[in-house]
């Protein structure tokens, strides 16, 4: 009877081990795809904010204070991209 039990626990541990393995690595699929869809999207609304700066049909107005010269512009790009994540 000791035998018996010691193969259950055996069968039981390797069972286990087998689907907390693959519970594991499912999960962990879905949290990288998911943080990569994420990082996808905010790079993606960085973009599409630069451009909605410096594209002249997004500047209703013509006033020569709102308007963005060059020297400034390459200021403001030079200012993101020199950022850390």
């Amino acid at each position: 009877m000791k035998k018996n039990k010691s193969n259950l626990l055996l069968y039981g541990l390797i069972i286990g081990g087998l689907i907390g393995a693959g519970l594991t690595i499912y999960y962990s699929s879905r949290f990288i795809s998911r943080s990569k869809k994420q990082k996808r999207e905010r790079k993606h609304k960085f973009y599409e904010g630069l451009d909605d700066i410096f594209e002249a049909s997004a500047q209703n107005n013509n006033e020569d204070d709102s308007r963005v010269d060059k020297e400034t512009e390459k200021g403001i790009i030079d200012e993101l991209f020199s950022r850390a994540n």
